[in-house]
């Protein structure tokens, strides 16, 4: 694999962890609106309904972070931030 095909690849894979994210964020904004206002219920929806979306986002974005964050040449963990720049197990450049 080329160097560039790595990168190539581990932007995929920065893409994914950002979406992920988004939907981790994305859940667990009504919970945290739901605290600080004082409210029983957001949109027909509970508290306790929020927060088991809140744990589904979280799930979903451990998930992907245990499962898919990894290097496209070693596939090992390469470290963690969206903007590394080496991988930490094998050193291939990945931006």
């Amino acid at each position: 694999m080329t160097n560039e095909e790595v990168k190539k690849e581990f932007k995929k894979v920065v893409f994914n962890a950002k979406i992920a994210a988004g939907i981790f964020f994305l859940l667990l904004t009504p919970n945290i609106v739901l605290t600080v206002k004082d409210l029983d219920e957001i949109m027909g929806f509970s508290s306790d309904t929020w927060f088991n979306a809140s744990l589904a986002g979280f799930a979903i974005y451990g998930g992907f972070t245990f499962f898919l964050w990894k290097c496209p040449k070693c596939k090992k963990f390469p470290g963690r931030g969206w903007f590394r720049k080496n991988c930490d197990s094998c050193g291939v450049e990945l931006t």
